[in-house]
Formats: structure tokens, C-alpha cells, sequence
């Protein structure tokens, strides 16, 4: 069976289903058309019956819906939609992991379509503040979490906005956000030890072009750059110690499929000229189990054509599983 599953951080629902001009409909008419089976959607932010209604017409056409709402109103909400059956909903993390996260609207998953799905809505962070302790707090949730279900679901993909940028080429402008929340040394070696260093042999973290002449500004990864009050524990220490993993259980399909390409970004700022000029940041993902990763036939981001028909500040990013 071929599966096309989507990842989109919609920035509001309600926002992302309204008419912005005469040719911008907004999701709505991309749902439509999308050849997307699944779609896993982040930064919600709207109860149930606000999503359910400005989705109606999707939902009346045959889409299915499950959603996990954040606790604090407005905020975060992760959801999944599919054309198939959604069954075994699961919020959070479950039995044997903090429930810290549990009603922050950061994580569902479920079955659909025949696969294990998951949708995944990190942290932003905030270098300097409180947020990027809490995202760096969810870090050492969500890793060995992951590693449970690469053991648990042959056929799993965990699609959403991770908030983090990889490599250089997942980011326009890298020098000058090197002390930034979502390209931090600690960020980028939580990445490294999901999916390895591909297609680098080692990691760019700290190599002569990471470092400079004086070195990377926010240190190394032990640093933990932008921390207030985080204490790194046993977790964090270990995925230090062990660092890149050489046998990654967990593929970041649309990498694998474009090695040498920068990019494919899929947010930019509505600030400025930043869409027009190409300046993106890649922090959507979706990774795949080592199984579902033979299955990946194409992976693409669905950027708008111009800065008008945009219905949210992220882009789609599809991968075909046959």
C-alpha cells in the first residue's frame, strides 16, 4: 500500500483555514488537492470544536481528525488528519515517561493508514529564558522515547516541526545563528544522535567551518548554550557521551532522498524578504523507522509559489511510502 504523509505546522488553524485574498483560499483548498493520505499538523491552537469547524468541509468530504489540545488556550495543539480510519490514540508519552508534557499539545500519535503515526510539536526555545529550558527538558523525554517506539513499530513515522535545525544546509544564514535557539551545539547533538551525522562521516558540530577562527560562540554541546536553570541529568549525559549514533533506528527521509541539497527549507519568517530571498530554516521533519525508510519512494516540501498564497509561515513537507 502507498502511503503520502504530510507535516505542516499551520501557525493557528483558524488563521490557516481563512480567505486571504482572491487566490489564497487557504488549507482548505489544499487538502483538496493535496496528495497527501495523511496529514500531521502542529501549532494548532484551538479547542476541538474551533478545529472541527473551520475544517467542517474536509471533515465533510471524508477526512478524519484527532487532536490533542494544550492546556494553556491559544497555545502549541498537535492533530492529526487522515483519509483512512485513525485508530489506538495515544497523547503524550506514556506509561514510564514524564507526564511534564502530557497537556502542553506536543505529541500525539496513532495508527492510520497502516502505519504508526506521530505528530510532534517541540519547544520552541528561547536562548537566555525559561523556554529553553523547557526545551531542552523535552529533549531528554522525547529521545529515549523515541528509541522505545523504533522498537516497539516496525512501520513508524514521527512527522512535525522539530525546531531545530541539523546541519548547515538546513539553515540560509547559520554563522550568525549559532548562538540562536534552534541551531544550538546542544540542539544539533540531540539531532545527530536520532539520525547520525548523514551525509557528513562525522559531525559538523565544532569541525573548522562550525568553529571559525575563534570557535563556535555558543561552545560545545556540554555547554548546553541558552540554559537558565536546566541541570542536564542522566539522560543528557549519556547521549553526550555516546554522541552521533553510527547506527541511526530513525531516518530523516527528505535528507536521505536530497543529501547535497540546501535545504529544502520550510519556514520563513513573515518578516521581511525572507521567502522571496530563499532565507528558510529546515526544522520540519519526518522520521522514519529503518523499515519504512526502505518504503520512501518521494519526499519534497509543498512551497507556496509566492509569498501571497501562503497560509502559514511553514510549508508542507510530503514523503511517499510505497
Amino acid at each position: 500500500m502507498t502511503v503520502t504523509v504530510a507535516t505542516v505546522n499551520v501557525n493557528g488553524i483558524r488563521a490557516a483555514a481563512k480567505v486571504r485574498n482572491e487566490d489564497n483560499h487557504g488549507i482548505l483548498p489544499w487538502l483538496e488537492s493535496t496528495p497527501a493520505d495523511v496529514v500531521l499538523l502542529q501549532e494548532v491552537r484551538a479547542t476541538p470544536d474551533q478545529t472541527e469547524k473551520a475544517l467542517a468541509p474536509a471533515l465533510e468530504s471524508g477526512w478524519s481528525l484527532v487532536q490533542a489540545e494544550a492546556a494553556a488556550k491559544g497555545r502549541a495543539g498537535v492533530a492529526i488528519l487522515s483519509r483512512h480510519g485513525i485508530d489506538d490514540v495515544q497523547v503524550g508519552f506514556g506509561e514510564g515517561f514524564s507526564t511534564e508534557f502530557d497537556d502542553a499539545g506536543r505529541y500525539i500519535e496513532a495508527t492510520t493508514a497502516g502505519l504508526r503515526v506521530a505528530s510532534v510539536y517541540l519547544p520552541s526555545g528561547a536562548e537566555g529564558t525559561a523556554k529553553q529550558d523547557e526545551k531542552f527538558r523535552f529533549l531528554d523525554i522525547f529521545g529515549p522515547y523515541l528509541e522505545q517506539q523504533a522498537g516497539a513499530h516496525e512501520q513508524m513515522v514521527v512527522g512535525g516541526d522539530w525546531n531545530i535545525c541539523h546541519r548547515r544546509q538546513d539553515l540560509k544564514n547559520w554563522r550568525p545563528n549559532r548562538k540562536k535557539s534552534g541551531y544550538l551545539p546542544a540542539e544539533r547533538a540531540f539531532m545527530d544522535s536520532v539520525f547520525g551525522t548523514f551525509p557528513d562521516e562525522s559531525t559538523q558540530i565544532g569541525d573548522p567551518t562550525d568553529a571559525g577562527r575563534t570557535g563556535n560562540p555558543a561552545g560545545a554541546p556540554s555547554d548546553f548554550f541558552g540554559a537558565v536553570d536546566y541541570t542536564p541529568g542522566d539522560v543528557a549525559a549519556q547521549r553526550l557521551e555516546n554522541g552521533a549514533t553510527g547506527e541511526p533506528r530513525w531516518f530523516d527521509a527528505l535528507r536521505r532522498l536530497h543529501p547535497d541539497e540546501d535545504g529544502p527549507y520550510s519556514w520563513w519568517t513573515w518578516r521581511g524578504k525572507a521567502f522571496d530571498t530563499g532565507a528558510g530554516w529546515r526544522i520540519d521533519y519526518q522520521a522514519a523507522t529503518s523499515a519504512l525508510m526502505q518504503r520512501v519512494e518521494s519526499a519534497w516540501v509543498d512551497r507556496a509559489e509566492h509569498y501571497d498564497l501562503r497560509w502559514s509561515d511553514h510549508s508542507p513537507v510530503l514523503v511517499t511510502y510505497r
